[in-house]
């Protein structure tokens, strides 16, 4: 069984589609399907279900993609092993959650000064994608919200957030009570951000509004200046990018207020040079997420 058989399986599962797969290949239809009837036939059992709406995996098909997977990834890191030198070069992919973004322009700046023969990736997606694109090796590492428990995960850094309430100016703020019942804007509706404010509510007899779902901080912050809702932010967004024009800002009590970042990999990827430059670049960038330090605020008093 060669390579290019499980690349063309692969490309058909994928894809869901023999046409599809050929043009995603460059290869001419009959081809792609005469390779998936010589896999079938060397395997002895049927890989795919055919029908009108295209093809779908079998479970004997299944398990065999999940081979594939680790089959391709492991020959493509035995060619990074060969090809990889003390000097880092090549690409890299890194994901990120929404607001864990804003941490990674100046790094990402720092590492292209050091390493310019280097070019980095940037996928911002939610937590749950960003795990898949980790176990799957589309991503090399990720930001996201934690802990992470998983076997095949490690965690190579760990930031303690601390949160606050994000208010236009021209809400009055007595305390949580102020938002009951208001529009609650988010760039993540399942993130632990919005969990941790309904039990701040909870605590205090308050209850949750409506949900808006935002795609940039750009729109979310212009929503909260024009007094459509408040928002829950990681204080150091705020610190970082010096934005408090039309809004207030109030940290969330303590028992409430710290939301663990962790940078993710996975436990068997291959650290290329580049890779591990990278991460050594975190941790210079982010020296709270080595020595543990956190942010502190009082709860009662506006950070401006």
């Amino acid at each position: 069984m060669d390579m290019g058989l499980l690349k063309v399986f692969q490309a058909v599962a994928e894809e869901g589609s023999i046409s599809k797969a050929a043009q995603s290949l460059n290869y001419v239809q009959s081809n792609v399907t005469a390779r998936i009837q010589q896999l079938e036939q060397e395997l002895k059992t049927p890989l795919f279900y055919r029908h009108s709406r295209g093809i779908t995996l079998t479970s004997a098909g299944q398990t065999f993609m999940e081979y594939t997977v680790r089959i391709l990834k492991l020959l493509d890191e035995a060619k990074q092993a060969v090809l990889d030198s003390p000097v880092p070069k090549g690409s890299i992919t890194v994901g990120s959650d929404t607001t864990a973004a804003v941490r990674l322009p100046a790094i990402l700046s720092a590492y292209r000064v050091c390493y310019p023969d280097v070019e980095v990736h940037l996928q911002v997606g939610r937590a749950g994608e960003l795990i898949d694109s980790v176990l799957q090796h589309t991503v090399h590492g990720a930001f996201l919200d934690g802990p992470v428990e998983h076997p095949e995960i490690v965690q190579e850094l760990l930031i303690h957030e601390r949160i606050g309430l994000v208010i236009p100016d021209t809400m009055e703020y007595q305390g949580i009570r102020s938002v009951h019942d208001k529009t609650l804007l988010m760039l993540n509706s399942e993130c632990l951000y919005r969990s941790r404010l309904e039990k701040w509510l909870a605590e205090e007899g308050g209850r949750l509004g409506k949900v808006m779902e935002f795609g940039t901080m750009e729109g979310l912050l212009g929503c909260v200046k024009a007094g459509i809702g408040y928002a829950v932010l990681p204080l150091s967004y705020f610190t970082r990018m010096n934005v408090t024009e039309g809004i207030r800002i109030y940290p969330f009590p303590e028992k409430y207020a710290e939301v663990p970042t962790v940078f993710i990999r996975r436990r068997d990827l291959y650290m290329t040079s580049a890779f591990r430059e990278f991460i050594e670049e975190l941790k210079a960038g982010l020296p709270e997420a080595v020595s543990g330090a956190d942010m502190t605020a009082d709860s009662g008093r506006a950070v401006k």
